[in-house]
């Protein structure tokens, strides 16, 4: 590793300069002044690192090096610390392109390391840092934090700055688009395993990516294109089939908004869906607890909350007091089913399905019928928001380009576009041979109540990688639970466990995750009540008898 000291007279010249300086350093670091290593004091060690570079030539994809812009020791006895001693490292990974943003990262140095580094994901389209002094993703509520723990953590922006995690206006830079599809997460790490080699005098024995949403797409990514990089991900609710969600967004706006909005179902009525929907089959698991658990049986009986809810002979929908001919064979259509193209993705995929709409979510449509250019979630449907700027962006790179144009089912001269764009962004592959090999694992979540990312989508890629490798080749490295109650970060349940424990475990070969661990809600008004953590297929089923709040009163079943 190199780490360099740019002179301040070149950092203080800006970007032109330092580029200039970190082509003269060269990659084999002969020249560089001696920097404090594992035997400097902490606070030394810290300092050390403010102003330096790291080469080129330690990233493994095409960069001009990266620059830490400030590096400042956090005491434990800071207000507001409760993580321990440890060094913020701050800085920007520089683009190939000039045009193109920076990578800006965080790196946290704890100074007693445990050796290992947790890589946190971020959200949406990214732009901004994620929070690395938390606990990961879904994690336990009473554990120590990773940082506190000793783990060197860290994160980055995915390669470019914005204020809303809605805004795609970036992927008009091809390398923007391709660091967030996935080269930002290789470069953020290589650079941290430069930090620590020169902090610690050594790089990390073990690479953990933990995320959610995006994030989770990133861990499994992670996991699939640098699996020599990383030993274990944590992915929760992952975009994972990025291009079929997006254009599942763009299918939902024609389905709502096309004939004046003829498709749009109001907030009073996607309530009263949901309403109708939790009191059919909240008790299908064996108690009325607020949760739908065995949710095969409640899509079974679907069908006739649709006939029930459905406008009768003289009916028209008008008030919103039953549900209309186009709003059930559009909307509710895509909502629930989701949509099966005549051209496939990368991986072979040609559809996308759809949400548990009828099973008790409540339907994201927006609060008004009226479509505004550009979308706006809230107002507007927030999945059609999203795709949106996808389209905008990505596909068509054209910020004028109006969605409600677009046939995802006939796109014409965007086929290709979009059939190059899902092997660019996304985590389909079924592939994780070079992973598991080396003893990666996987522990993946999706929430049944998920409304962003549809569960059925998530299924069937697991599935997937079951039919390559066999169920018992799988389960030696890939864990996927399907949660109930659980949706997206948020939910009626929302899952904490001891997941990072749990997969360091097992990437350990201490044990492997227990058959069924146990998860706690972290809702306010229910905290505290348990369930276990059901491998898919499987969900809690309450046993008859105990406390309906206490895991061990419930059992997974399959019926």
């Amino acid at each position: 590793m190199t780490v360099r000291h740019p002179s301040r007279v070149l950092l203080a010249l800006g970007v032109g300069a330092l580029t200039t300086a970190l082509a003269a350093c060269g990659g084999d670091g002969d020249d560089a002044p001696a920097t404090p290593g594992p035997t400097a004091t902490p606070l030394a060690a810290c300092m050390a690192l403010n102003g330096t570079s790291v080469a080129a030539a330690d990233l493994s994809l095409p960069t001009r090096g990266a620059l830490i812009t400030s590096a400042a020791l956090v005491l434990a006895t800071d207000t507001g610390n409760t993580n321990g001693e440890y060094c913020k490292v701050l800085g920007a990974i520089k683009p190939m392109d000039a045009t193109a943003p920076d990578i800006r990262f965080q790196v946290n140095l704890p100074s007693t390391w445990n050796g290992k580094a947790l890589q946190f994901g971020g959200g949406g389209y990214n732009g901004s840092i994620p929070n690395t002094l938390t606990k990961a993703p879904l994690g336990s509520d009473t554990a120590p934090v990773p940082l506190a723990q000793g783990y060197m953590t860290l994160a980055s922006d995915s390669g470019h700055q914005a204020a809303d995690s809605d805004d795609a206006s970036f992927a008009l830079n091809d390398e923007a688009l391709l660091n967030y599809g996935y080269m930002h997460i290789k470069k953020t790490r290589d650079v941290a395993v430069a930090l620590a080699r020169t902090r610690y005098g050594s790089v990390p024995k073990r690479m953990y990516y933990a995320g959610g949403s995006t994030g989770g797409r990133e861990a499994l990514t992670a996991a699939l294109r640098f699996p020599e990089a990383y030993d274990g991900v944590i992915s929760n609710y992952p975009t994972a089939n990025f291009l079929g969600l997006r254009l599942w967004g763009a299918a939902l706006a024609r389905a709502v908004y096309d004939n004046n909005s003829a498709g749009w179902i109001p907030p009073a009525m996607v309530t009263e869906i949901a309403n109708r929907a939790l009191q059919r089959c909240d008790a299908l698991d064996g108690v009325a607890d607020g949760l739908v658990s065995n949710m095969p049986g409640c899509r079974a009986i679907s069908a006739q909350l649709v006939t029930d809810l459905s406008c009768k002979a003289g009916e028209t929908g008008n008030p919103a007091t039953c549900l209309t001919p186009v709003q059930i064979s559009k909307t509710l259509s895509v909502y629930h089913d989701g949509y099966t193209l005549p051209y496939a993705f990368a991986n072979n995929i040609t559809r996308y399905l759809g949400y548990n709409s009828l099973e008790g979510i409540t339907m994201q449509l927006g609060s008004q019928a009226a479509y505004i250019e550009p979308p706006v979630s809230g107002p507007n449907a927030h999945h059609v928001s999203r795709a949106d700027q996808f389209v905008k962006y990505f596909v068509a790179r054209n910020p004028t380009f109006n969605l409600l144009s677009l046939d995802i089912q006939n796109p014409g001269i965007y086929q290709n576009r979009i059939v190059e764009l899902s092997d660019t962004i996304g985590a389909t592959s079924s592939d994780y041979t070079k992973f598991k090999d080396r003893g990666g694992k996987v522990l993946w979540v999706q929430g049944q109540d998920d409304p962003s990312v549809s569960p059925y989508a998530n299924a069937e890629l697991y599935s997937a990688v079951v039919t390559r490798y066999g169920q018992a080749a799988a389960d030696a490295f890939m864990r996927f639970y399907l949660i109930p109650g659980l949706a997206h970060g948020n939910g009626k349940f929302l899952l904490a466990w001891d997941n990072l424990a749990i997969l360091d475990d097992w990437v350990e070969g201490r044990q492997s995750p227990p058959a069924t661990p146990v998860g706690f809600d972290s809702n306010t008004a229910t905290k505290g009540r348990s369930r276990p953590v059901c491998v898919y297929p499987t969900w809690p089923k309450y046993n008859g008898a105990g406390d309906v709040n206490a895991a061990a009163s419930y059992t997974c079943a399959r019926s």
